[in-house]
């Protein structure tokens, strides 16, 4: 039985993002297919080296709602499914932020 190693529940969602390399000239626009507040999945059909290190970018929000969030990571998984990423360090604030969406995204997974 494998067990789990997170430290924080993860949800579903489809929400824009881009993610790019630090030290590669690489930046691939998508979605997040799941986030927590430790680390999310970034799907896409490619190939990142374990260990790098990232910023995931994401977008929430519509017209003069829209909101961006940059979060420093690191690649920790990658496979033909994308990439899993380990945010390494946020600020109080984007903690915040990242805890807002989460909890919107939660709150209209549980009224569908």
């Amino acid at each position: 039985m494998v067990q789990e190693k997170r430290s924080f529940t993860r949800i579903a969602l489809n929400i824009p993002a881009s993610i790019s390399l630090y030290h590669l000239e690489f930046r691939q626009n998508g979605v997040i297919a799941n986030i927590s507040l430790s680390g999310c999945f970034f799907p896409f059909t490619g190939e990142l080296p374990i260990g790098e290190l990232c910023e995931v970018t994401i977008t929430v929000g519509e017209g003069l709602e829209t909101e961006t969030v940059s979060l420093s990571g690191m690649v920790v998984r990658c496979d033909a499914e994308g990439a899993g990423i380990n945010f390494t360090e946020y600020s109080p604030e984007v903690r915040l932020q990242l805890e807002k969406i989460i909890s919107q995204e939660s709150a209209k997974q549980r009224s569908s």
